[in-house]
């Protein structure tokens, strides 16, 4: 049998399915083998359910939206954050990611694809993921509209789905796994996107998981693929390789030192993309900024690889001695800084997501400069900061896309919160200031 958790059915743990055939099913163990069982499980749930006639594979339990219950924690736990701290060149490059772009050769793309075919297609992908025993099969999967905003905002925050997901279509589902590392897309902006994250200036890392998954589905699913323009995707930037190849970087030495747009610049000549900290469509905040290679067609991945990494090694090295020079000239210009943010966040009853990402860059410049503040050891650390990246909600604030469809309550309800949170963290470090 082949074991899937279905991630909408219990608000603080999975309640995992065993798929097993017809004449297995049970209902005492919570096996999902026909829609008897998943009634007599579920009974005010049947809208969602697959018929007796569906294939083994489609027999899942649904939950409409009507029924949406919170997504299990460890879901929307960052895990690259907590090993930011140990993590090569953790200190400026706090994740690395890789994402790969397919589509279904048999389907329009996404854009032109009628409800039908997205369905179709969501239903042949996670066909293909199960029948992965030994890896993809065990990734939990979402369905994103049956989701509430808050957990859909908690996904963009770890960075588990792109901002364009938290608003989903009805067969728009990711594919999840348990550390944190691989999400699979389904019914994006592409039919099938896989991402993979690793703390620290690891894109070879990162490379390496997402085209070991991506060789899984291909066994399966017939990809879209043309012999002189390589894998067609919705967006001209990403036909070839499909590879989008990033690093999220910290620089607030550089910005202090007013040397940040000449560094940049520097890197759009070599042909890099710097945007916001959540891609595509995201201000730039917090002096945090993705850098990532700007096209794939006619390169191959060793060549995106050869064309970003030295990049990302180029940053973290002009960082590093920005922040030396701020610690040896810029002392107490720094040291003011921190104490004004630290007052303002003190002070505050709420903060927008820009200016709670601004003052906790000011407070992390001391850190790594390598400056005390009172006496103390220099705080926040690199684990502390990125946790609270993920965990101030600015993924959708940021995101220019959210910003159109999210609603009031939501953003007034997190602008209370972030000083909150901020201060719960660092109180300990910073309360002789």
């Amino acid at each position: 049998s082949r074991r899937l958790r279905y991630h909408s059915a219990h608000p603080s743990r999975p309640i995992q399915y065993t798929l097993e055939p017809p004449s297995l099913a049970n209902d005492r163990t919570g096996t999902v083998g026909n829609t008897g069982a998943c009634r007599s499980l579920f009974p005010t749930r049947g809208r969602g359910f697959a018929s007796a006639g569906s294939s083994l594979y489609n027999r899942i339990v649904e939950v409409s939206r009507d029924h949406r219950r919170p997504l299990a924690a460890y879901l929307k736990t960052p895990a690259w954050a907590d090993q930011v701290n140990s993590a090569t060149d953790g200190d400026v490059a706090l994740c690395s990611r890789a994402r790969l772009a397919r589509n279904l050769a048999d389907y329009p793309f996404p854009g032109r694809a009628s409800d039908r075919d997205l369905r179709r297609v969501a239903q042949e992908v996670r066909r293909a993921a199960l029948a992965d025993t030994e890896w993809l099969g065990d990734l939990s999967a979402v369905a994103l509209a049956s989701l509430s905003e808050r957990d859909r905002a908690d996904l963009v925050d770890a960075r588990r789905i792109s901002p364009e997901m938290a608003e989903p279509g009805a067969a728009s589902y990711a594919l999840l796994d348990d550390d944190g590392t691989l999400t699979v897309f389904i019914n994006e902006e592409d039919h099938v996107r896989l991402q993979t994250l690793a703390a620290g200036n690891t894109l070879i890392a990162a490379l390496k998981t997402a085209e070991e998954a991506e060789s899984r589905l291909a066994r399966r699913l017939r990809f879209a693929h043309h012999p002189r323009w390589g894998y067609l995707t919705t967006a001209l930037s990403n036909i070839g390789t499909g590879l989008r190849l990033s690093a999220l970087v910290h620089l607030p030495a550089l910005a202090f030192l007013g040397r940040l747009s000449e560094t940049l610049e520097a890197a759009h000549q070599l042909g890099i993309s710097v945007r916001g900290a959540h891609g595509e469509g995201s201000q730039a905040a917090g002096d945090l900024y993705q850098v990532s290679n700007a096209i794939s067609y006619g390169l191959t991945t060793a060549h995106i690889v050869r064309r970003v990494r030295p990049v990302v090694d180029y940053l973290v090295a002009a960082e590093r001695e920005a922040r030396q020079e701020v610690g040896e000239r810029r002392f107490e210009d720094a040291m003011n800084g921190a104490r004004l943010a630290w007052t303002r966040i003190e002070n505050a009853d709420r903060l927008d997501a820009p200016t709670a990402l601004t003052l906790l860059s000011a407070l992390r410049l001391v850190a790594v400069a390598g400056m005390a503040l009172s006496g103390r050891s220099p705080v926040p650390d690199a684990t502390q900061f990125a946790t609270l990246i993920a965990d101030l909600r600015t993924g959708g604030s940021l995101s220019a896309e959210s910003d159109r469809h999210a609603g009031p309550l939501p953003s007034v309800r997190d602008a209370i919160q972030r000083p909150a949170r901020i201060r719960s963290a660092l109180r300990a470090s910073f309360h002789l200031l």
